[in-house]
Formats: structure tokens, C-alpha cells, sequence
């Protein structure tokens, strides 16, 4: 249906139907201020993306925020929803990894314990973190923390490297804490496309709207002090010197591990971890389903699914030319472990960088 046919809806609307209820003059504002840009003409680029993706969330969250309206009006409204949802949709197909689809499953937690914060050093294990490292044909940087009982490895964990889309766990944490109920907020349709295939059409929504404070606030509830967050996500050239190169958005793999392991606890009840995030249980439950419905598909099958099967992960994965990052939390038969996992070198290759994860899997013992 084209913008004149839209308008034509309307005016039968008016015509045809008795007084309206209160939502009718909200959808007929939405209308009347988001339809226009959606209906415009971008180009195939990031940033014509990025305004048709600003379009069609904008005329879709206005419509939905207009609530109920009365049986006239009931067309348009749908037929709104339509026309910003395929907008959206457009954008997407953009920036998705290939094989991804939508959202997904939202993904129930598992029964886990709330876990323990870091308790013992395990020397053996970090003695075979030191000797996987050595093996890779660049630089790496590894954690581990066994939840169940509080022990921790690793190699390079405080060496920053270029964060790819790891660091939008701040935008994920910013975007939990808007509402009491994440799931009926208004970031909600861009929080799971962010966790479900990393979305930096969705990462830029929320931060144009929420600001780089509240995203810098987030990264630091999560415990990545290390980590940065300089502005919305643009494509970057691989470099030949040691992380992070020329990047400018950076983390470690004890922030990883940190952010998760906070996520975690506060999700299962640890009350503590929930005065740190800043967040409800229910928010952080929330965050937590969100990275377990990351979806397999292309660069955000990540370093370490591809080796676990069926066993259940929470991740954040990133990519770029020269770096691949996972993070994840593995709710195995041990009960949950943590795991983070990071390579670098220009012009690597995905392979050797699963090949990583998996060496570094069979040291864990997972």
C-alpha cells in the first residue's frame, strides 16, 4: 500500500466510525510525523542503513505507544506496523551475518547456581592457557572461571584488544535498565537483535537515544573498566602491530569474564552483583536469555559452539579482519563456566581462530 492509500485509509476511517478512544489521536500524530521518513528512499550504505533502520523503529514504537484505537482505526494501525516493520526489515538484511533470521527463540534459563566470584587461581590450568597461547600464530588473550567453584585461569587477560561488537554488552546493560520490565520496554526489539546476531544497527539506535553516558555507565556496572565505547560502530582496517593496533574500541578478557559473571549471579539472585549492575533480577534475567538466543549463524557462531554440541551458551561474539572474539558462559555438566577467548593477527583467518577455542575447550577439561 503506497503513502496515498494510507492517507485514503484514514480519511474512510474518520468517515466511516463514531467517536474515537484515546489512542486514536496518538496513531494518527505517529502517522503524521514517522510515516514520511519511512517512506523514503536510502541509499545501500551504513549510513542509509542506519536512517531506514531510525525510520521504521521510529513509526513502529509510535504506534505501538498509541495503544488501543477504535475499530476504523484498526487498519491503519496494522497497516503502519506493516510498512515500519518491512522498512526495518530492509536495513537488516544490510548488516545481518548470512543465515540469520529475525530474533529467535527467546531462550529460557537454565537451572544453575548463582555461581562463586573468583576464590583460587588455578596454577595448572593456567599453565596449560600459557602453553595453547604459545601454539597460536599471533596474540591471544584467555579466561576461565569455574562458577561452581570459584576458580580462575588465565593468559593476557588484562591486555587490550580491539572489542568488536563485545563491547555492546554496555549498550545491553544500558537498554535492561530503562525498564522495570525489559521485555515491554521500548528497547526491546533492539536489545534481542543486538544479542541475537549483534546488531550494530540496533547498538546505534540505542545509543543515539540513550547517549555514550549511559552506555559508559553500563560498561562500568559490568566491571569493564578497561573497556571503551567511542561512538557508534564503523568499519576498521586491520594493522600489523600488536592489540589494538589502531582500534579505538578496546577490551580485555577479565572484563569479558567480569561482565559475565555479574550478569550471571545478578540473574540467579546474587545481591551483590545486582548493586554493582545497577539492575533487577528480572532485568538481568533478561540480559542473560538475550545471550543465550544468540543465533549460529555465520561470523556469530563465534570460537566456541562450534565444539560444544548442544550444551547451552550465553556469548558475545565479535569480528573484524584481524580480530575474533567470544565470550561466553558455558552451562555444561560442571555446572557454569565462564570462557573468554580472543585472537589477533591481520589477515586472520576464522579457522585457526575456532581452532583456538577448541584447544582452549580441551584444556578447560570442556
Amino acid at each position: 500500500m503506497d503513502v496515498l492509500r494510507v492517507f485514503a485509509t484514514v480519511l474512510t476511517a474518520l468517515v466511516l466510525v463514531s467517536p474515537g478512544v484515546a489512542g486514536d489521536a496518538e496513531l494518527l500524530r505517529a502517522r503524521d510525523r514517522y510515516l514520511p521518513a519511512s517512506t523514503r528512499d536510502y541509499a545501500a550504505t551504513p549510513d542509509g542503513a542506519q536512517s531506514r533502520y531510525d525510520a521504521g523503529r521510529n513509526l513502529v514504537e509510535a504506534v505501538l505507544a498509541a495503544g488501543s484505537v477504535r475499530a476504523g482505526l484498526r487498519p491503519l494501525r496494522a497497516e503502519l506496523l506493516r510498512r515500519g516493520r518491512t522498512v526495518v526489515a530492509r536495513a537488516e538484511a544490510l548488516d545481518r551475518p548470512d543465515g540469520s533470521r529475525g530474533a529467535g527463540r527467546y531462550a529460557p534459563l537454565p537451572l544453575a547456581p548463582s555461581g562463586v566470584a573468583l576464590r583460587a587461581s588455578d596454577a595448572a590450568l593456567d599453565g596449560r592457557l600459557a602453553a595453547v597461547a604459545e601454539r597460536f600464530d599471533g596474540w591471544t588473550a584467555i579466561w576461565t572461571h569455574e562458577l561452581r567453584t570459584g576458580r580462575f585461569a588465565g593468559w593476557n587477560e588484562d591486555l587490550r584488544f580491539p572489542a568488536a561488537s563485545t563491547v555492546k554488552l554496555g549498550v545491553l546493560a544500558a537498554a535492561l535498565r530503562t525498564s522495570p520490565v525489559p521485555e515491554a520496554g521500548r528497547w526491546w526489539y533492539d536489545a534481542r537483535q543486538l544479542g541475537a546476531w549483534s546488531s550494530n544497527l540496533a547498538a546505534n539506535r540505542i545509543l543515539a537515544h540513550l547517549g555514550s553516558d549511559a552506555v559508559s555507565a553500563g560498561l562500568r556496572r559490568l566491571g569493564m573498566t578497561s573497556s571503551t565505547y567511542p561512538g557508534p560502530y564503523r568499519a576498521t582496517t586491520a594493522v600489523g602491530s600488536p592489540p589494538p593496533g589502531n582500534h579505538t574500541r578496546v577490551t580485555t578478557a577479565s572484563d569479558l569474564g567480569r561482565a559475565l559473571y555479574r550478569l550471571h549471579a545478578g540473574a540467579y539472585g546474587d545481591r551483590r552483583a545486582l548493586r554493582l549492575l545497577g539492575l533487577t533480577r528480572s532485568q538481568a534475567q533478561a540480559g542473560v536469555r538475550i545471550l543465550l538466543s544468540s543465533q549460529r549463524a555465520s561470523d556469530n557462531v563465534g570460537l566456541l559452539r562450534p565444539w560444544l554440541g548442544v550444551t547451552r551458551v550465553a556469548e558475545k561474539n565479535g569480528w573484524l579482519t584481524d580480530t575474533r572474539l567470544t565470550a561466553a558462559i558455558v552451562y555444561g555438566r560442571r555446572g557454569p563456566v565462564i570462557v573468554v577467548v580472543a585472537a589477533y593477527r591481520p589477515t586472520l583467518e576464522i579457522v585457526e581462530a575456532r581452532r583456538l577455542g577448541w584447544d582452549v575447550l580441551r584444556a578447560i577439561g570442556l
